[in-house]
């Protein structure tokens, strides 16, 4: 931390080449938020809203009732050593990358060997004299010089309270298999790495870990749905860990609470498995990679060597003016940027593309829009409407007639979500699809907020960024789920107002799991005859009671 630096590089948006990607594919900024950090704030906001969380709690074993159709789960208090039993409409498997219940689910696994040990030494270390002119997220600390414990060949510090609380992650040599140092040395070798013997260090905590290049390739299993490090696990590089653990609980929230209160089939749940258990085969691989990527950068460092000579004549071949000083510096180079897709990794990040029952491409005459090349795929973010994207981020006016301050802008993400369905329409297109809606609300029960986009509209596309990204005509309409994900988009709009109510109709009902209509199949025909009253086996505008 206090020695010479070799290499400096951008991440997640702060390129001046890659800014203005970021911005446009976000209303949010890229956020440093460690785990240490972040549960104590879901824990208070889960706990402020009715929830009890019980860390003094341990699950042991649960069966699936097909007679009551409810899971019966054993958990025992760790405290006074009393078992209990609770009876659930649904168990989900969020229990982290040694979970029991995918254990007990039996789901298939696919899990390559793993790719090391490494050691996460959370600790207090005030360096914030050497971070004035070397703030960073991540700094990669090597020792040329010194001889390399097998325990530690390298330390990556993360930053968790600048400048002060900091994760120190000692990377093993890929070939041992069991970390066999002290405590003593292991801060000792995190002290060398530091380079500074004046900064006094505290260690809060200590823990071993292995690289895992594993994911289940079901998710689901009757009742019980899997998500998380209980399904996808990866090293940490990309920082898609908490990202797409949220996004697991994102997509599987909303279809639950459809189903458990009666506005949606239960099949809706099997999509769940099938848009997201792609997104973590993805995932694992993409982490993975990026760790083989940062083991050839060691390799040009001569981090693998044992011989501490070959090392320094590696580190001094840097400064050399020499075809090998030419070539090691070149090797170097091309490492450091080949860690590109980790540092702005925008497309790995944000492109979740779903196709299951739960989107509707019926009316799509092309595939969608994917990138060439798995490399593509992670640098860079698709936007787009069609269904199964996450609806384009794009800045609104809310219109105003008022003299003086115009209002906060808000992002068309901000509009949708909330635990309902919303469709986006334009000029004219407003009065036609808000009909359709209520008509589609009172019958099911399912609330679908409608927004006109536009001059003169409920929002004003002042940047003409919704215009260039909506991809549907001015009175049509792209609807979207309580996920942010679109559902479906009507380029062209209906002829009239009761073919649109028809329409809506149908697309709910599909994405909805529903099959039948006043004991009508659906057909994939876009055209419904006759005026839908009601449903056969379907929602409706009726409170279900829910217990546990």
């Amino acid at each position: 931390m206090a020695g010479e630096e070799l290499s400096r590089a951008y991440t997640f948006g702060n390129d001046p080449k890659r800014h203005g990607e970021y911005a446009e594919a976000s209303p949010c900024e890229s956020a440093s938020l460690p785990q240490n950090r972040l549960e104590p704030i879901l824990v208070r906001y889960a706990t402020q809203n009715g929830f009890r969380t019980r860390f003094d709690t341990k699950f042991l074993n649960f069966t699936q009732n097909e007679e009551t159709d409810r899971v019966e789960s054993v958990i025992e208090d760790l405290i006074t050593g009393q078992k209990s039993m609770v009876s659930s409409k649904y168990l989900c498997g969020a229990d982290g990358a040694g979970s029991r219940i995918v254990q007990e689910l039996q789901l298939p696994l696919h899990n390559l060997p793993g790719g090391g040990l490494s050691i996460n030494l959370l600790i207090e270390a005030d360096m914030s004299h050497l971070m004035k002119t070397s703030p960073g997220l991540l700094h990669i600390l090597i020792r040329p010089d010194k001889p390399q414990p097998y325990f530690g060949l390298l330390g990556i510090a993360r930053f968790i309270k600048p400048w002060t609380e900091w994760v120190i992650v000692l990377i093993a040599h890929p070939t041992i298999t069991k970390i066999e140092a002290s405590v003593t040395e292991i801060m000792d070798r995190v002290q060398e790495l530091i380079g500074d013997n004046s900064i006094e260090v505290k260690l809060k905590n200590m823990s071993i870990w292995k690289t895992n290049e594993c994911y289940a390739e079901q998710y689901s299993k009757g009742r019980v749905h899997c998500l998380g490090d209980a399904v996808h696990r990866h090293p940490p590089h990309n920082g898609l860990g908490s990202n797409t653990c949220i996004q697991d609980a994102f997509n599987l929230a909303w279809k639950m609470a459809y189903v458990l209160k009666g506005r949606a089939d239960p099949s809706l749940l099997s999509t769940y498995n099938e848009e997201r258990q792609p997104i973590g085969r993805y995932i694992v691989g993409r982490a993975n990679d990026t760790a083989r990527l940062h083991l050839s950068l060691y390799k040009v460092l001569g981090l693998l060597d044992p011989d501490i000579e070959r090392k320094q004549q590696i580190y001094a071949q840097f400064e050399e003016d020499s075809p090998e000083g030419d070539q090691r510096r070149n090797a170097f180079r091309k490492a450091i940027r080949d860690l590109e897709e980790e540092r702005h990794g925008l497309g790995g990040e944000m492109n979740q593309w779903y196709k299951s029952a739960a989107v509707y491409r019926d009316d799509e005459t092309d595939e969608p829009q994917i990138p060439a090349t798995e490399h593509e795929r992670t640098l860079h973010h698709i936007e787009s409407t069609y269904p199964g994207y996450r609806v384009p981020h794009a800045w609104l006016s809310r219109r105003t007639k008022r003299v003086g301050p115009r209002p906060v802008m808000v992002s068309t993400r901000d509009l949708c979500g909330h635990g309902r369905f919303t469709i986006f329409t334009g000029i004219g297109g407003k009065p036609m699809w808000a009909s359709a809606a209520a008509q589609a609300s009172e019958e099911t029960g399912v609330e679908i907020e409608v927004y006109g986009i536009g001059w003169g509209q409920d929002y004003e596309d002042t940047f003409f960024s919704w215009f260039d990204k909506r991809c549907v005509e001015e009175k049509g309409a792209v609807f979207i789920r309580p996920d942010r994900t679109v559902a479906w988009r009507c380029k062209t709009p209906p002829v009239d107002e009761k073919a649109c109510g028809d329409k809506l109709m149908l697309v709910l009902t599909r994405v909805l799991g529903f099959k039948k209509r006043w004991g009508n199949e659906d057909s994939a025909d876009s055209t419904i005859n006759g005026h839908v009253n009601g449903w056969e086996n379907g929602p409706g505008p009726k409170e279900t009671s829910i217990s546990s």
